[in-house]
C-alpha cells in the first residue's frame, strides 16, 4: 500500500469531507496543499488538466472528487474501522444528491456576501467556474437563500429528532459526511443562515458527534513528494471499485483517446486513454507532462465522457 497523498484547500467543503472520511478512517495522510484558484500548474500536469478540489494519490492511481475517493478508500481500507458506503450505494448517493441541492444556496449565499470583496483574479476565477451563476444579481437573494438554507437544514434536523447518532443509525457513513461538508461551509461562512438554524438541537448535537471525528493524523507534504510517489506502477482498473472486464461495455472505445469533463462546472478537461470504464468509475491512462504512466480516476455520475 503506497501513501495517502490528499491534494487540496481546507477553505473548500468538499476538502473537508475528504478529511472526513480520512479522519473516519482513522487514517495517516499527506498533506499537499493546492491553489485556491486557476492556474494549479503541478495539480494540472499530475491529472492530466483536471484542477478542481480534491483528489486523492495512491501512488500513480489518482482519484478525482469525492464520489471515487470514497470509492477508493472502501476499496483499499475496507476495515478501518468500517465502510462509507453501503452495499447498494443508494442511501450515499440519494444523500449525495440532497447535499447537492443544500450546495446550490450554499454557494449563490457565500457569493451573495463575499463576492463584492473578493480580489479580481479570485472573482473571476469563481466566475469561470459556475457560469450559469450571475454574480452581480445574487446579493439581491441573500435574505432567501438563507431562508433556504435553514429549511433543508430543518429536513435534517427532523431525521435526527428520534435520538438516532448518525443519519442513518447509530454508524458514521458517507450519508453523514456528504451532508456535513456543506453545512460544516455555512457554520464557517455564512452567519445570516447559521443564526437561523440556531434552534435545530437535533442538528447541532449530530454535527458536534461529526466534528469530534476529527482528520485523521495530517502530515504536510509537497509535490516533490507527490511526484516521487508515481514510480509505482497504476493498478488494473478491473480490480478498482465495480471494474468490469473490458469487453463489458464501450468495447469500441478501449485504448482510445477521451476527454472527460465535470458536467456542472468547469474544472478543467482530461485527455487520455480508456482503461476502465465500471459500474462506478472512468479510468483514463495517462503518460505526459513528463510524469510516466498513470491513471486517473472519475466517478460516472457527474462526469461526462466524449471522445478525444
Amino acid at each position: 500500500m503506497h501513501d495517502v497523498i490528499l491534494h487540496h484547500y481546507d477553505a473548500s467543503p468538499f476538502s473537508q469531507k475528504a478529511q472526513k472520511m480520512l479522519g473516519l478512517k482513522r487514517l495517516e495522510w499527506q498533506s499537499v496543499e493546492m491553489p485556491m484558484t486557476a492556474p494549479k500548474p503541478d495539480l494540472e500536469a499530475l491529472t492530466g488538466g483536471y484542477r478542481g478540489t480534491p483528489v486523492l494519490q495512491f501512488g500513480s492511481d489518482i482519484f478525482v472528487d469525492t464520489v471515487a475517493i470514497a470509492e477508493a478508500l472502501d476499496h483499499f481500507f475496507p476495515n478501518t474501522p468500517a465502510l462509507l458506503r453501503d452495499a447498494s450505494r443508494l442511501a450515499s448517493d440519494t444523500m449525495g444528491l440532497w447535499a447537492d441541492t443544500l450546495f446550490d444556496p450554499v454557494l449563490k449565499a457565500a457569493v451573495a456576501q463575499y463576492a463584492a470583496d473578493w480580489d479580481p483574479h479570485f472573482y473571476a476565477d469563481r466566475a469561470a467556474v459556475f457560469p450559469h451563476l450571475d454574480f452581480s444579481a445574487l446579493p439581491a437573494s441573500l435574505e432567501l437563500m438563507e431562508m433556504r438554507i435553514a429549511q433543508l437544514a430543518g429536513q435534517l434536523d427532523k431525521r435526527l429528532e428520534d435520538g438516532r447518532s448518525f443519519i442513518d443509525g447509530e454508524a458514521c457513513t458517507l450519508v453523514d459526511i456528504h451532508c456535513w461538508g456543506i453545512l460544516w461551509f455555512v457554520g464557517n461562512g455564512l452567519p445570516g443562515a447559521s443564526g437561523l438554524m440556531s434552534d435545530q438541537e437535533h442538528r447541532s448535537r449530530w454535527q458536534a458527534q461529526m466534528d469530534a471525528i476529527g482528520t485523521g493524523t495530517r502530515v504536510e507534504s509537497d509535490y516533490d513528494a507527490a511526484r516521487a510517489a508515481l514510480s509505482a506502477p497504476p493498478r488494473d482498473p478491473v480490480t478498482l471499485p465495480g471494474g468490469l472486464p473490458r469487453h463489458s461495455h464501450l468495447h469500441s472505445w478501449w485504448d482510445t483517446p477521451v476527454v472527460v469533463t465535470a458536467s456542472g462546472a468547469d474544472r478543467g478537461a482530461v485527455a487520455g486513454r480508456l482503461v476502465g470504464r465500471g459500474e462506478r468509475l472512468t479510468s483514463l491512462a495517462l503518460d505526459n507532462n513528463g510524469l510516466g504512466l498513470r491513471h486517473v480516476h472519475f466517478p460516472n455520475a457527474g462526469y461526462d465522457i466524449n471522445r478525444g
